[in-house]
């Protein structure tokens, strides 16, 4: 990260050298003042209590104007091909699907806990059914998977 030597704006810290309200905070008194600090532990923790906060306040001031500008700028939006759009809604769409057979078999399993008696009535009709595809249709499986992982 550079340091920039000249300021854009003329009212505001630069951003390479802005800290956080909790470090490199100084606090300048007279010497008065300063000795009451290094003796009075409780004054010490008054003034360093208000410092950061005056200091947080100061530094949220730079966030919300910074903020408010950038909505003002004009900003691009990324230009994507048409083949890539394609293979992101295509993946999108394939990502819907999974996820209503994935709640389907959620669903599913989860009656089990929940309505134990018709669960063992809807268990025996979707193992007929899948015997039904299995001798009637041709189910093919790659990679020794069985219907449920595919």
């Amino acid at each position: 990260m550079h340091v920039s030597l000249t300021k854009v704006y003329g009212d505001r810290q630069q951003e390479q050298l802005q800290t956080t309200p909790s470090m490199n905070v100084y606090i300048h008194v007279n010497n008065d003042e300063a000795d009451r600090v290094m003796i009075d532990p409780a004054y010490k923790l008054e003034r360093l209590s208000e410092v950061n906060e005056k200091v947080y306040a100061f530094q949220q001031s730079y966030n919300a104007v910074a903020e408010q500008t950038e909505d003002l700028t004009y900003k691009l939006k990324t230009p994507y091909g048409r083949d890539m759009y394609e293979n992101w809604y295509e993946t999108e769409k394939s990502i819907r699907k999974f996820d209503r057979m994935f709640n389907k078999v959620e669903k599913f399993d989860a009656r089990a806990m929940t309505d134990p008696i018709n669960h063992e009535r809807r268990e025996a009709r979707m193992e007929e059914r899948k015997a039904t595809r299995w001798t009637k249709n041709y189910t093919y499986f790659y990679g020794n998977l069985t219907e449920e992982e595919q």
